[in-house]
């Protein structure tokens, strides 16, 4: 896979970093291209080079919170560690105003079962006690345990 051009990576994080931002400070809905691409600085037309709508931007930053959160709990087990899991996703949650606003808010539910559909999808990859499991328990147990976290955050 060739390297992606400087200048292409970086008006990507200005849109994403602008895009994070406004997804804090307002509902999604009202989140416009005209008014990301005013406050990143960048012409609609290049917005258009790079993604085709703002649910694409969306999806990517999804994506990125999930990484990020994966690469925050690699080293251990989740499922082997419910204790743990609980503490770092407070921990994780209270560290980021976006991904504490999608916990806070229900009306952001689909996208955090959005998200925890991308852990999912990467724990089943990745953690030994999730392999022995088919793909239905590992939801059922993932869900579960995201839900319960998830409400006792909130609480």
């Amino acid at each position: 896979m060739p390297d992606i051009d400087l200048r292409v990576q970086r008006t990507k994080r200005f849109l994403k970093d602008e895009f994070k931002k406004m997804f804090i400070e307002m509902d999604y809905e009202k989140i416009t291209i005209k008014e990301l691409c005013e406050r990143a600085m960048i012409n609609r037309r290049t917005f258009y080079l790079h993604y085709n709508s703002i649910d694409d931007i969306l999806n990517e930053v999804l994506d990125e919170m999930a990484k990020d959160f994966l690469e925050y709990t690699k080293d251990y087990d989740h499922f082997a560690n419910p204790e743990r899991i609980v503490k770092d996703y407070f921990t994780f949650t209270s560290s980021s105003p976006l991904f504490e606003k999608l916990n806070n808010s229900i009306d952001y539910n689909y996208l955090r079962e959005n998200i925890n559909t991308r852990v999912r999808e990467i724990a089943k990859e990745n953690f030994k006690s999730v392999s022995r499991f088919d793909s239905f328990k590992i939801k059922m147990m993932m869900t579960y345990l995201n839900s319960a976290t998830v409400n006792m955050y909130r609480v």
